[in-house]
């Protein structure tokens, strides 16, 4: 963003006045204000017909500013940046799926938030945090992570809600994985367990409810819709930690 002045002799086309450009959803503005008005007696404030043309020059360009930070800013909160691997986006920027060795060598998936140059410590090798499935429940992780992420990037409460009720599906990392392993990596099937354990954790209590629930005399075509979604958990479940 920018309003520079030109005096006299300052632009090849011989243009005095004010020339305000700016890069705004991804395309070029620009605009000129002249002060070469036969009513502009002096090139500086000390006419108020300058001193107009200087303030609207400064308006326009704060008005360029704000509109293209509120658009960078939509971008941030809802795309995932342009240089996002297959499988690790989330849908927002900083905010990606990720699968890391620990320091005993051993992958763990977990979700990773780049951090602000401004909120790095001096003594922070990598630029950004790792949080893991291995001692936290996959809800856990993605509500610690989203906070975090939208308190690094000074997130809209709204936009915080809307991210924290969208985390991406667990199946995600077993995509993820097989795409590593198709470039080289080799992350164990058994690495996914603590991806799905929450899931599995849902599916058992669903179980053991149902087990416990009385039993009701209904016709097939009630049954029929708990019969198909206990199926459904199930199978897609099984499907998922078999890749």
């Amino acid at each position: 963003m920018s309003a520079k002045y030109y005096g006299k002799g300052d632009h090849p086309a011989g243009f005095i006045g004010y020339r305000v450009t700016a890069v705004v959803k991804d395309k070029y503005r620009q605009r000129y204000l002249s002060t070469t008005d036969p009513r502009i007696r002096f090139q500086d404030d000390r006419c108020p017909f300058f001193k107009r043309q200087r303030l609207r020059a400064e308006i326009l360009d704060a008005e360029w500013l704000a509109e293209s930070a509120l658009h960078q800013y939509h971008k941030f909160v809802t795309s995932n940046h342009s240089s996002t691997s297959p499988y690790q986006g989330t849908g927002v920027h900083g905010l990606t799926c990720r699968w890391i060795r620990d320091r005993r060598g051993e992958w763990q998936a977990g979700f990773a938030i780049n951090l602000p140059k401004t909120k790095r410590l001096d003594s922070e090798r990598r630029g950004f945090q790792f949080f893991s499935f291995r001692t936290r429940l996959y809800s856990e992780v993605w509500a610690l992570c989203v906070n975090l992420w939208a308190d690094h990037n000074d997130i809209l409460e709204a936009d915080r809600l809307r991210v924290l009720s969208n985390p991406p599906p667990p199946n995600q990392f077993a995509d993820l994985r097989r795409q590593l392993n198709e470039e080289g990596a080799d992350i164990p099937v058994e690495k996914l367990g603590p991806v799905f354990a929450e899931q599995r954790q849902k599916l058992k209590a669903y179980r053991a409810e149902k087990a416990l629930a009385p039993v009701k005399s209904t016709n097939d075509a009630d049954s029929k819709p708990h019969h198909d979604l206990e199926h459904e958990i199930a199978s897609w479940f099984q499907k998922e930690v078999s890749r």
